[in-house]
């Protein structure tokens, strides 16, 4: 997510429709009252009747799941019981969701871990949250957060992943006491510590992490090179680690070995964090994989000034960021224009791997926020497409219009993929989308609010169903 002044709003068009004094054709009478039939060429000429034309049906409908909460950000399906979901807030708690009703207890409470934050606007707080893949057996849920800045560091805050235990005598609950840090790293300003966290198929969690925040990965505390290209910085990374295993050097995991630095440098030489697994992100926000096939990893890029992007992501592959804004070269000291001899290539080498889905703020949306492949039977038109969303398409300086919008894209072999705006019953959401949840069943759900600031109990999850 981001706050950006850089964006204008579009103005809608005004429809003016004009009319004309009816003149008299020859050979007919304008009379009140008169007799005389006009003539058959008249007759002829009249125009026909006007038939509405048939609009086609919308994609979807939405319906509200949930309300009253503050800033619901995810959802994932509690694991063997398809009657429960946890939905996490920004604003630091995991709450319950069974069936259909939130419950009043707390899976997990936060907020006096969490760094202060602003009631306006931020992007720090409780941004990703994970059960272990062998749970319940393994009863560690992971979560990554915003804590205050570590003592004799400097920087806004400090992001953390850590792992906690349920209760074995209360599933729906964490034991609070049984945090384990796992990994610490500076964040130099408030906005872009990305969020993205999962466990992918190989059992290793990942973690998509933003580039440190600021303007065009360029401000205070980044590299000459920006931290996303910095191999050295775990910023603008999506970092990879093995959590059942202890590491050496007293790390509380160990680093996979086919990691491109897990050595300490990739096969060129270059010196890297063994925890990188690829680089060139500016604020990975959501991540996920396919069901099926090759299950790609594919992660949702909040953008800068004009483009937002989907990519799918491969093992040392370098996206782009900060050379490039999606496919497009990017000039950091006028980021709205058109900037043409970028480099193809990252510093030490391999090519910037171009997105497989790449939209403009202009056409849609200022802040891509993830989705899902769509599993569920409720839209069987939507079978097997990446759906994902949008935060809103309006923003006037620091005063955003909450207008979302959802899409859907076709997973293509190689390539670009094809994407359209969905349309929805009533049209598009008046309100802020923050993240994407997909229950048990493979149906779809929204994190909605009203408010971009994370107070105000506006927070609602919506799930997207057949029209009416």
């Amino acid at each position: 997510m981001k706050r950006s002044s850089l964006v204008a709003a579009l103005l809608p068009l005004a429809l003016v429709a004009c009319s004309t004094a009816p003149s008299a054709a020859p050979g007919f009478s304008l009379i009140a009252n008169g007799t005389s039939a006009p003539p058959s060429s008249v007759l002829a000429a009249s125009p026909t009747p006007f038939v509405r034309p048939t609009l086609p049906p919308p994609d979807a409908g939405l319906q509200v799941v949930a309300a009253g909460l503050d800033t619901p950000v995810g959802l994932v399906p509690y694991p063997g019981r398809p009657d429960v979901d946890l939905v996490w807030e920004q604003t630091g708690t995991v709450r319950v969701l069974e069936n259909g009703q939130l419950q009043p207890g707390l899976f997990l409470d936060l907020r006096k871990r969490l760094v202060r934050l602003m009631p306006d606007y931020d992007e720090r707080g409780l941004l990703g949250f994970a059960f272990h893949p062998d749970f319940p057996h393994d009863g560690r849920v992971f979560v990554y957060y915003g804590a205050p800045t570590r003592a004799g560091a400097t920087g806004d805050h400090t992001d953390r992943l850590s792992e906690f235990r349920v209760d074995p005598a209360h599933p729906l609950q964490v034991v609070p006491g049984s945090e384990k840090v796992l990994l610490e790293f500076e964040q130099p300003q408030f906005n872009h510590s990305g969020g993205g966290l999962g466990f992918g198929p190989d059992g290793d969690l990942y973690l998509g992490t933003g580039d440190g925040g600021g303007e065009g990965d360029a401000s205070p505390g980044h590299s000459p090179q920006g931290n996303a290209q910095d191999p050295m910085k775990l910023n603008g990374k999506i970092l990879r680690i093995d959590v059942d295993r202890p590491g050496a050097d007293g790390r509380a995991y160990a680093i996979p070995s086919d990691n491109p630095y897990a050595s300490g440098a990739d096969a060129n030489g270059t010196p890297g964090r063994p925890e990188i697994y690829a680089l060139g992100f500016r604020n990975p926000w959501r991540l996920t994989w396919e069901p099926a096939g090759q299950h790609r990893l594919l992660v949702s890029d909040v953008g800068y000034g004009r483009y937002e992007e989907i990519d799918d992501v491969v093992r040392g592959g370098n996206y782009g960021w900060r050379i490039r804004e999606g496919a497009h070269c990017l000039d950091l000291e006028h980021p709205l224009d058109d900037s043409f001899g970028c480099p193809t290539t990252a510093a030490d080498g391999p090519p910037l791997i171009d997105p497989v889905v790449e939209y403009s703020h202009k056409d849609v949306g200022i802040a891509v926020v993830g989705g899902f492949v769509y599993q569920g039977s409720a839209l069987p038109a939507l079978d097997g497409q990446y759906v994902f969303a949008d935060l809103t398409s309006q923003w006037v300086g620091n005063t955003p219009t909450a207008r979302a919008t959802v899409m859907a894209a076709q997973p293509q072999a190689s390539g670009t993929w094809p994407w359209r705006v969905l349309s929805l019953e009533g049209g598009r959401p008046t309100s802020f989308i923050t993240g994407m949840g997909q229950e048990a069943n493979g149906e779809l759900d929204l994190m909605v609010r009203d408010i971009l600031g994370p107070v105000g109990g506006t927070g609602r999850i919506l799930r997207l169903v057949p029209p009416s």
